[in-house]
């Protein structure tokens, strides 16, 4: 559904009144704190090249921040806690692997759903899951965007993330080019907020080309047709602990993502490398959240296809 114009400027007026009141919160409840000694700290050691890993990019004449990690890394987040009130935790990659490649294969196409039936008449290389991370409520920026596809025998995820707002244009050319290369894209809710977020961002950036469409599997309309009145509810989190049977560690309240990426903003250019210890170590936990977002998709992905309810 469009905005009006006056209900637009509403929100993004509501969204910076929250942020600065998040930013004059300090850092958010999921953060880490600065480890023992982050007074004595050196510029080397609050670099994001330190304590996230990856590598600058060019797009579109900008650069951006591209991290890369495997579904591997993941390990020990994604194990289950043992509590009863879940099923045993699955092997999230192993799952994946025999549910496209191996004897426990995906049912056949005119056994699943209308709205699944693509990811099985894909080539299972072209499928690519999209989670997108904004600096806040509707017509705000992007600051991250999450996409993974299975390559060299697992899922590998890319995070592009933009390391200020100048940076959100080169962010979006980059993750556009991917989508054109993809058959099938999976989201959470991508229908209604993650593609025409991408697509509203990318006109204000300039990006006026519209790239071809993939075919579309949006997981909350299926999560709604299967579970709804079974379970609580079909938000993402609650399908990760019910249907994939574990709970988040380390992770970050969606809510307070924004304020926490605009303060590692300003922090990067503070002369103070203890707050930009701490922003950096904020940043860890919204890269951590929209990590596990993909993954959790994949292993929603899995279930559904194998025919477990």
């Amino acid at each position: 559904m469009a905005l009006s114009p006056e209900l637009f400027k509403r929100l993004s007026r509501l969204n910076r009144e929250l942020v600065r009141k998040g930013l004059a919160a300090g850092p958010p409840t999921g953060a880490p704190p600065p480890g023992p000694g982050a007074g004595g700290l050196g510029d080397a050691a609050a670099r994001l090249e330190t304590l996230i890993p990856g590598e600058p990019r060019e797009a579109a004449g900008g650069r951006f921040y591209l991290v890369r990690r495997r579904a591997e890394d993941f390990a020990p987040p994604l194990a289950a806690d043992g509590g009863d009130a879940i099923p045993a935790a699955r092997d999230l990659l192993g799952l994946y692997r025999r549910v496209f490649f191996g004897a426990g294969r995906a049912m056949a196409p005119d056994d699943l759903h209308g709205s699944l039936r693509p990811l099985v008449l894909a080539d299972p290389a072209s499928v690519a899951y999209l989670d997108i991370e904004t600096c806040g409520l509707a017509g705000e920026p992007l600051s991250l965007v999450g996409l993974m596809r299975y390559r060299h025998d697992t899922l590998l995820i890319e995070q592009f993330l933009a390391r200020d707002y100048s940076e959100e244009r080169p962010v979006l050319a980059a993750v556009r080019q991917v989508l054109a290369e993809t058959a099938c894209l999976v989201t959470f809710n991508g229908k209604t907020f993650d593609l025409p977020t991408v697509a509203a961002r990318s006109l204000a950036c300039g990006l006026f080309d519209a790239p071809a469409v993939p075919e579309h599997v949006d997981l909350l309309f299926e999560a709604r047709r299967r579970w709804k009145g079974v379970l609580p509810n079909c938000r993402l989190q609650t399908l990760e602990q019910l249907v994939c049977g574990r709970r988040r560690a380390g992770d970050i309240p969606g809510g307070e993502i924004p304020a926490a990426y605009h303060e590692f903003v300003r922090s990067q250019q503070a002369d103070d490398p203890v707050r930009r210890v701490r922003s950096l170590r904020c940043l860890q936990t919204i890269l951590h959240h929209n990590a596990l977002d993909l993954l959790t998709m994949a292993d929603l992905v899995a279930c559904m296809l194998s025919g477990q309810e």
